[in-house]
């Protein structure tokens, strides 16, 4: 049975991986030949594989009924609806967040204010009512599990009473009356509390979660087979202290466990951890089921209830841990605890390298060591404890300060270990992106790996193990001329890539003061840049070029700094606002960086590129756009003219100054607005090619009308990141096209 359940999991993986799906189908061919099966039998486990293609393809193909129309990440649609809002909306800085349900759909809700004052609102209320709003509409990505809302305002006055609460929805009302009592109860660490038993995480700050993830201890709270066994030891040992047969016990199991998952916000991996509990516990009753029997059938449950669930990260992180985990189980299964300890965790970053490529480019390989010490502070201490303050949470309030001197000494030991490991976050291990092969290379190694583990070639393991993390920290892609206007939202962020691996960036992308972004945690350097430096294999910026002192063009300078070296910071020093030349200075200061005046570099050669800031200054202009820097890029015979947020007035500076030539590939100032772009300039620069940095849907209704329809008027191509994401543009030295273009999604 355990051949036929692995061929339909291989027939979905062929619908993303072919490649990988192959490897492993002819690694379970020779098996299956090995143990002498009958040809029939392979017949039939191939046809189940084409089963699971099928259904994969078929499922994957049923679109939402709301999400329908907005196939691409970043479309946006209007709607107008009816929501139960399930978890009471937390503040963060200047909007508000909760995870809402309608027409039996979940959906993650983000409004900028209440109408009227909600304080006297507590979780009874939201349990009680449902609410209507107006709101754009996003599809999940790879990381949401659900869709996401936008709204402008939550107006409470129109929420109308439900007149009955589901079981469901009682179940959720009881997590938040535990929450609403944790918090006023000022438990010591209750964000980390709530987010153990009930998977809410929005308590946590964004810091704090980003120590966790570089840790690589954000998987404690996810609820997952940890929990779920915890929980279990717990009634059992209850139950046993009572008078009732086995079997009665475990049918309160099957009961409370699928209430465990709703009250824990049925996660994807609390799914797979609940699921397989009930299977092994019916299973064990009737009939002789190993625990990858049950592990496989679960997965295959859960693909075929939800389609999607297996595209969800924690979801693919908690099934290639734990397939890894069984399959070699007898390597661990007598070591003593601290020894067994490493070896699961070893073999849990190796089970989630493919992953972790495919979605982070990175191996996080300080869980190894981080998890010595939290998984026995949480396993033993923490989480049995943030089950038992739970309930009496819910039974009884008054009661909640007998656990205030626990919780606080466990917490400053946790506190004590994130400060001692936090230095150690700072080195990283990327994995520059090689498309599928990549994946299917790390495939490969993690089936090497788990057969030299199970062979006990520990050394030859070890061996093994050294040359990929030496092939990782070394190794970059075949470097290439390459220019990238990288998606940074509303600002600019242009890559240059040379052949002779020299990087050159122009700005970094940021949020301006009154944005959307700047009023939450909003990384750019997190979410979109550094990813896709990641992707790219690029370690360190051989020279930063910011054009201007705005926000929106260099407001991720720090951020960007603490992901990769800066060796230099190229500026216009005689118009920067002070508190921009100082945020400059601390960051050169910091990264041994040299500090540049462009007027004292007139001309940069990195490789085949060659770059000459041009001098378009507005002397007597207050308008910082009106001092940006200038830069012409030539690369053989096609010139690439970027001009930052620079004006019609500078246009005609630069037209007075310098005899420009006719340009290939125009980066459209001020992100096409109409103070830029004018007719006198493009009928003198003829640009073939223009490129427009800029959000969709942005506040400033950019690009104009005016300018686009001015390039269109000219037959002027345009490439625009708010359509076409990273637009990439590769120079074809020697053959008859110069350059060509493309464009890729956002991960």
């Amino acid at each position: 049975m355990i051949y036929l359940l692995l061929a339909y999991i291989l027939g979905q993986l062929a619908y993303h991986h072919v490649l990988s799906a192959i490897f492993i189908g002819i690694i379970l061919l020779v098996s299956m030949m090995i143990k002498q099966r009958r040809l029939l039998f392979i017949c039939v486990a191939c046809a189940v594989c084409l089963l699971g293609y099928i259904i994969e393809s078929y499922m994957l193909s049923q679109p939402n009924e709301l999400v329908m129309n907005t196939s691409e990440k970043d479309t946006e649609m209007p709607v107008h609806m009816s929501v139960h809002i399930e978890t009471v909306p937390i503040k963060k800085e200047t909007y508000f967040s909760a995870v809402v349900r309608a027409h039996n759909e979940k959906y993650h809700l983000i409004f900028g204010s209440f109408r009227q004052d909600t304080q006297h609102y507590d979780a009874h209320f939201w349990a009680t009512h449902v609410c209507p709003i107006d709101a754009t509409i996003k599809p999940p990505n790879e990381s949401a599990q659900f869709p996401t809302l936008f709204a402008k305002q939550l107006d409470t006055s129109q929420c109308t009473s439900k007149d009955d609460l589901t079981l469901t929805e009682r179940i959720i009302l009881a997590r938040n009356i535990a929450i609403e009592h944790l918090i006023r109860g000022k438990m010591p660490g209750y964000p980390y509390i709530i987010a153990l038993v009930t998977g809410t995480t929005d308590y946590i700050s964004f810091e704090e979660k980003q120590a966790l993830q570089a840790l690589g201890i954000s998987h404690l709270f996810a609820v997952s087979g940890t929990h779920v066994a915890i929980l279990t030891g717990l009634l059992y040992t209850i139950g046993k202290r009572l008078p009732v047969p086995l079997y009665i016990i475990q049918l309160l199991l099957l009961a409370v466990l699928p209430l465990f998952l709703i009250f824990s916000g049925n996660s994807p991996s609390a799914q797979r951890a609940v699921v397989m509990a009930c299977l092994v516990i019916i299973f064990a009753r009737w009939f002789q089921f190993a625990a990858l029997h049950i592990l496989l059938i679960s997965y295959i449950l859960l693909s075929i209830v939800t389609p999607t669930i297996h595209h969800h990260i924690g979801f693919q992180f908690s099934y290639a841990i734990c397939f890894l985990l069984i399959t070699l189980r007898q390597t661990y299964a007598h070591q003593h605890f601290f020894r067994a300890l490493f070896t699961t965790s070893f073999i849990a970053t190796v089970a989630t390298i493919p992953i972790s490529y495919q979605h982070f480019n990175e191996l996080q390989w300080l869980g190894l060591l981080s998890n010595l010490f939290f998984i026995p502070l949480y396993g033993l201490c923490i989480i049995p404890l943030s089950f038992l303050a739970t309930f009496i949470a819910l039974v009884s309030p008054s009661l909640l300060a007998i656990f205030t001197i626990p919780f606080y000494l466990l917490f400053n030991i946790h506190d004590l270990l994130i400060k001692l490991l936090r230095p150690l976050t700072y080195w990283k291990l990327i994995i520059p992106s090689l498309g599928e092969q990549g994946y299917f290379m790390l495939i490969v190694f993690v089936t090497l790996f788990a057969y030299l583990l199970a062979k006990q070639q520990r050394r030859l393991l070890m061996l093994f193990v050294a040359i990929l993390i030496l092939i990782i920290t070394f190794y970059h892609p075949q470097y290439t001329n390459r220019m990238t206007v990288i998606d940074v939202g509303q600002g600019d962020a242009i890559l240059f890539e040379t052949q002779t691996g020299k990087i050159l960036l122009i700005d970094t992308g940021g949020k301006r003061e009154h944005s959307k972004q700047s009023k939450n945690h909003y990384s750019i350097t997190n979410r979109k840049l550094y990813p896709f430096l990641k992707e790219r294999g690029i370690r360190k910026i051989d020279y930063l070029v910011i054009t201007h002192p705005h926000a929106d063009h260099m407001g991720e300078i720090a951020h960007l700094a603490k992901r990769v070296n800066i060796l230099n910071i190229i500026i216009n020093p005689n118009h920067f606002d002070e508190p921009y030349r100082r945020l400059v200075k601390k960051v050169a200061f910091l990264e041994d960086a040299h500090l540049l005046d462009y007027h004292q570099l007139p001309q940069l050669q990195l490789g085949d590129f060659s770059f000459q800031f041009l001098n378009s200054d507005i002397q007597e202009s207050e308008d910082p756009n009106e001092h940006s820097i200038v830069t012409l890029a030539t690369i053989h015979q096609t010139h690439i003219l970027l001009m930052g947020d620079a004006t019609t007035e500078n246009e005609q500076k630069l037209m007075a100054s310098y005899t420009l030539p006719q340009v290939d590939i125009l980066k459209v100032g001020h992100h096409g607005s109409k103070t830029s772009s004018s007719e006198a300039f493009l009928e003198t620069i003829k640009p073939k090619l223009a490129l427009i940095s800029v959000a969709k849907h942005n506040m400033y209704h950019l690009p104009s009308p005016l300018i686009i329809e001015r390039f269109r008027t000219k037959e002027i191509p345009i490439y625009s990141t708010a359509t076409n994401h990273h637009i990439i543009i590769n120079f074809n030295l020697g053959q008859s096209k110069q350059y060509t273009v493309s464009s890729q999604s956002n991960h």
